[in-house]
């Protein structure tokens, strides 16, 4: 078997709770090209997860990968890679012995299902091997390449690093490869890592993660059942702004929307400023009450202002009710807007730190608005990436605000992020493989306005974009 190399690129980072996440993909660069006798590898993704228990007396690590070995043989695409794959995530499994006998027995009882994990994949490993050997009957000579899968290190002094490279790779401004020494070798989803860039934010790694994969997903049509998408097609003259997006609570229908727990995301403690911790939420601040999945062939904004919308009918009736609005924008050939709706039904005056952000300047705004995203169905790769920690949208994308009699706007532009808008026309392609949770919230700096809550949150079940709405001038 010709040896191989790998180039690769690492971003990690330090979760709320003491996680971390260490991720690494195949990147390509003009000073480490590959060299003669090497045969380059690619890690499409792959990376560690490193929990903290026991009060942090001790960690779970998990460990994942996806290579591409460059084999020729389909063959042995499909046994021996999987093998060499296995033992790679197998050198993981001596940390614990490791530990074991530096600092004296410890096994988390986190670890118990870890290890049953791995006695399977030892068994997956005899199944690879019966199936190689199976496949060398009929005459291949492969026998050298399968004899060195399945060789491993007797132990971590085995494994030296000493003879590692590395390269300091300077990352594209624009997605421009050419002017950075980039190339597409690998295709542009793994050149997207940018944790360098002054103004990146959880995010801007967000919108960059959804880049990451969005080629590996083709959207697909679903089709074979009716619902308030396609009534609303039916009327798109005149759309009903607040109710294009169906809810559903059971989480079963694709492409709709319901609230998530709040619990799931953590905020700032009433000791934050004295203890750094964060607390669950325990509840929001307001209701949502509706969602809009649009296209169009512009930007839509001010949808709060816009007459026959679920905003201007309670203005009609003149009640305490107040509006915020989070408007989504994805500008690209067919610009695409995902607003979500949420109410309270006491007077804005009750809740002063809201109000001092409704009744601020934008330059406030900015620096208070914050998103909490959490990817609770989809890839491993995008689920570690995105993580659950705060950010402040307006430091990554311009935000416009719209103030009208019972509501705010916040109409926020993807495509006005030199990060976002090479990819714009990828990310809505992948949507409907994932299953998205958020939390809005106004971030609270001073002890008056400790401890903080949630706005609001939602769930998005499977967007799709062959089911949004057109709107028609």
């Amino acid at each position: 078997m010709t040896r191989r190399d790998l180039l690769l690129q690492r971003y990690w980072r330090r979760e709320d709770d003491g996680t971390y996440v260490i991720l690494y993909h195949s990147v390509f660069h003009q000073k480490c090209a590959p060299q003669k006798g090497y045969v380059r590898a690619c890690l499409k993704s792959g990376g560690y997860v490193i929990s903290p228990v026991n009060q942090g007396k001790g960690s779970v690590v998990k460990h994942m990968l996806a290579i591409d070995w460059k084999f020729w043989k389909s063959y042995v695409r499909t046994s021996a890679a999987r093998s060499i794959t296995i033992h790679m995530l197998g050198r993981l499994a001596a940390l614990r012995e490791l530990f074991s006998a530096k600092i004296g027995s410890y096994l988390p009882s986190d670890v118990s299902g870890e290890l049953v994990k791995r006695k399977r994949l030892c068994q997956v490993e005899e199944e690879i091997k019966l199936e190689v050997q199976t496949r060398l009957e009929n005459g291949n000579n492969v026998a050298d390449l399968e004899e060195e899968a399945v060789k491993t290190p007797s132990s971590l002094l085995g494994l030296n690093d000493a003879s590692d490279e590395f390269f300091d790779v300077s990352e594209p401004l624009d997605y421009d490869q050419s002017e950075n020494g980039w190339s597409s070798d690998f295709g542009p989803e793994t050149y997207s890592q940018d944790a360098r860039h002054p103004k990146l934010s959880t995010a801007a790694v967000f919108v960059k993660r959804l880049h990451d994969l969005a080629g590996m997903f083709d959207v697909f049509q679903k089709k074979g059942y009716v619902d308030l998408h396609e009534m609303a097609k039916e009327d798109a003259s005149f759309c009903h702004y607040g109710s294009t997006l169906p809810k559903d609570s059971t989480c079963n229908l694709p492409c709709s929307w319901t609230e998530t727990d709040p619990s799931t995301f953590l905020i700032r403690g009433e000791t934050y400023l004295d203890d750094r911790k964060k607390i669950k939420a325990k509840g929001t601040l307001m209701q949502m009450v509706g969602a809009d999945w649009l296209k169009s062939d512009k930007r839509e904004d001010d949808l709060g202002g816009r007459p026959g919308g679920i905003v201007q009918k309670y203005a009609a009736k003149g009640g305490p009710e107040f509006f915020f609005i989070v408007n989504i924008q994805v500008p690209g050939l067919t610009t695409y807007t995902l607003a979500l709706y949420y109410m309270m039904d006491t007077p804005l005056e009750d809740s002063p730190l809201l109000e001092s952000f409704v009744k601020g300047d934008d330059a406030y705004r900015n620096s208070r608005f914050k998103l909490i995203p959490y990817i609770s169905k989809g890839s491993w790769i995008v689920k570690q990436s995105v993580g659950k920690k705060a950010c402040l949208i307006g430091q990554a994308l311009e935000i416009n605000y719209f103030r009208g009699k019972n509501y705010i706007e916040l109409g926020i532009d993807i495509g006005s992020s030199t990060v976002a808008r090479g990819v714009v026309s990828l990310v809505v392609g992948y949507l409907n493989n994932l299953v998205i949770e958020m939390a809005f919230l106004v971030q609270a700096n001073t002890p008056e306005e400790l401890p903080e809550y949630l706005l609001g949150t939602c769930r998005l079940n499977h967007l799709d974009v062959s089911k949004a709405v057109q709107v028609k001038p």
